[in-house]
């Protein structure tokens, strides 16, 4: 039995400018797609914490290999989604600012962007998929400030 991987305490402030430079990026399978992406950060073995935008255009469709909470801070996004294990249970929502849902592992969804500006969210990811992504700037300017504060 393998030993358990203890997390630790982690905290992220949401900078609405931790995106602002990033590239954008393509999702797999969808020629088109734009999405882009940051970690907050919080990126312990329980869970990994992002900040995700996501643009009107190309559907998105995806599976989740772990569980996903998302909080949705701009935008407004149809959701289509199947739940495990035969995909036989299904749904639509539309989300918006101040909106939060859960996406089971193992389900299948489809994000539909409807709003002009990125449907902008904080993705919860449990346990942490290891998804490489850059840590956010935000993020990045406070862990070298602490740093130098020891030296």
């Amino acid at each position: 039995m393998e030993p358990i991987t203890w997390s630790k305490f982690s905290h992220y402030h949401y900078d609405p400018t931790d995106l602002e430079d990033e590239p954008d990026l393509e999702f797999p399978f969808v020629p088109g797609s734009r999405f882009r992406a940051v970690c907050t950060g919080i990126d312990e073995p329980a869970l990994q914490l992002n900040l995700e935008d996501f643009y009107k255009g190309e559907d998105i469709p995806w599976t989740l290999g772990h569980d996903e909470a998302h909080y949705v801070l701009q935008g407004e996004c149809e959701i289509e989604y199947h739940l495990p294990p035969l995909m036989i249970e299904t749904g639509k929502v539309v989300v918006k600012e101040g909106s939060s849902y859960f996406l089971p592992r193992g389900c299948r969804v489809v994000w539909r962007v409807l709003s002009d500006e990125p449907f902008r969210h904080l993705c919860f990811c449990y346990p942490n998929p290891s998804y490489p992504i850059p840590v956010a700037r935000s993020k990045q300017a406070e862990l070298a400030a602490e740093a130098n504060k020891d030296d």
